[in-house]
């Protein structure tokens, strides 16, 4: 029934494989929820689609709480190789002491980006072969760098990872798993190979590590990054523990290794030698197929009818650990208001500022939407001067500006403009005390609210007609 489901799978992940095309094909590597742990060449959406098709309901965990304590099964599958921290140390070996406990820690390593371009260059048009050779070509350049490049991860006290020369192929299996891989046949080995080496350890040895730069070519951080590992803390508890590997493949390199402890009951650990071995593309292999449904089995705690499995997910941050301490929580910050005697206090400054507001309400109203204009906007300059002349004399001396203007600069006696001699009289009334006249000097001594119409027969250069004015006066 499992490899039933497991076929059913595979047809799902290789349809969305082929949607992907070029331009929209993402490789995100580490994510098993939303549209990266899907869709994504290095997701492992699959993985978990096979554990919910197992009966296991799942759930995310982005930090180790005493919530997550309840949890049978944690797939964790950082994105970065990194040494497990002290303090996740320390939580998992509480949560393995309850006993029916399963840990699977998938080691990331550069994915399955080269074996999608190998494939899909073999199966694709004549016109775009040479595309897809390129960039599996591009592909096996940057895995190599990254091989190159990446350092060993060393151990917390259960397991060590070194890093092999070059990636080993997988043609043949040994140990307590074999029997479910003896009915494949040679060419479902083709694909799969392992660039790690799970080691067992001695929980009593010197767990130090040196800083040491990794740069990342198409491993699970993306082209181009570099970063420094940090300096492993030695636990607080150390934990004897003994590793026992499930599967390896001929030569002797482990794929699967099992660690167990006598403080950890019935509990275990199962360390992948690689992501790529349960990617998303990988179960387009049958012994990847196989492989994920042997975990599978293993991770199956006794006695639970709906178990539950968690999928955590780290970066090159260690793992938040919460850990609730013992005793009476104490009020801290801005709980302390919420504590007798502040508590009294604050309880009727609430109610008073809530009879406030109240009162207020009336007089303010509800907030208006205040209506935003244009200042570059021309029309806006119309309208103002438009409104300022109606407060100077209305329409009546707008229309005698226009007049005087086309009288004296266009000389004009008749227009559809130019009012008659009787009606270009100006108004006699006072200007609005809110309305600033500026008179510049030795420009016009004509003070606001004299005629306009007085100088219109005037012709430029000619003495002023009024004989009260100095002469003086009339040339400035």
């Amino acid at each position: 029934m499992n490899r039933i489901k497991s076929f059913t799978l595979t047809c799902l992940v290789l349809a969305l494989v082929a949607t992907c095309g070029c331009g929209s094909l993402t490789t995100d590597y580490g994510q098993s929820r939303g549209q990266a742990g899907r869709t994504s060449l290095n997701g492992f959406g699959a993985l978990r689609k096979s554990y919910s098709q197992a009966g296991f309901r799942d759930r995310d965990i982005s930090r180790l709480t005493d919530r997550v304590m309840d949890t049978d099964v944690i797939v964790w599958t950082p994105q970065m190789l990194l040494p497990v921290g002290a303090n996740a140390t320390n939580w998992f070996n509480r949560w393995l002491s309850r006993g029916g406990r399963t840990l699977v820690y998938v080691i990331p390593d550069s994915g399955s980006e080269v074996e999608y371009w190998s494939d899909a260059s073999k199966l694709a048009a004549p016109p775009q072969r040479l595309e897809y050779r390129r960039r599996a070509a591009r592909s096996t350049n940057e895995r190599m760098l990254w091989r190159m490049n990446r350092p060993s991860m060393t151990s917390n006290g259960w397991f060590r990872v070194e890093s092999l020369i070059r990636r080993q192929p997988v043609r043949e299996v040994t140990g307590p798993w074999q029997d479910d891989f003896d009915q494949l046949s040679a060419e479902d080995y083709t694909p799969v190979g392992i660039e790690f080496d799970v080691l067992a350890v001695d929980p009593e040895a010197d767990n130090s590590i040196s800083f040491a730069k990794a740069i990342n070519g198409t491993g699970p951080t993306g082209p181009g990054n570099a970063q420094w590992l940090p300096t492993v803390e030695p636990t607080s508890t150390v934990t004897p523990t003994q590793s026992t590997p499930q599967l390896s493949e001929a030569n002797g390199k482990p794929l699967v290794v099992q660690i167990q402890s006598k403080r950890w009951r019935d509990s275990q650990i199962l360390v992948v030698a690689g992501g790529s071995l349960l990617t998303n593309y990988s179960f387009t292999n049958p012994f990847n197929r196989v492989l994920a449904d042997r975990i599978i089995q293993a991770s199956q705690p006794a006695n639970v009818a709906s178990p539950l499995a968690g999928f955590l997910t780290s970066n090159r941050f260690e793992v938040p650990v919460s850990v609730q301490n013992p005793g009476v929580p104490e009020a801290s910050g801005m709980e302390l208001l919420t504590v007798w005697p502040l508590s009294l206090v604050t309880m009727h400054g609430l109610m008073l500022g809530v009879v406030i507001c109240l009162m207020l309400l009336p007089i303010f109203g509800r907030p208006r939407r205040i209506r935003r204009t244009n200042e570059n906007e021309f029309g806006h300059h119309l309208d103002a001067v438009a409104a300022l002349m109606n407060k100077a004399g209305g329409e009546r001396y707008a229309r005698m500006r226009i007049s005087e203007y086309f009288k004296r600069m266009h000389g004009e006696a008749s227009g559809p403009w130019v009012l008659p001699e009787d009606s270009s009289k100006p108004p006699e009334m006072p200007p609005p005390s809110n309305l600033q006249t500026l008179t510049p000097k030795k420009l016009s001594t004509r003070r606001p609210g004299a005629d306009p119409a007085a100088r219109s027969d005037e012709t430029p250069g000619s003495p002023p007609s009024n004989p009260s004015t100095p002469p003086d006066e009339a040339e400035r």
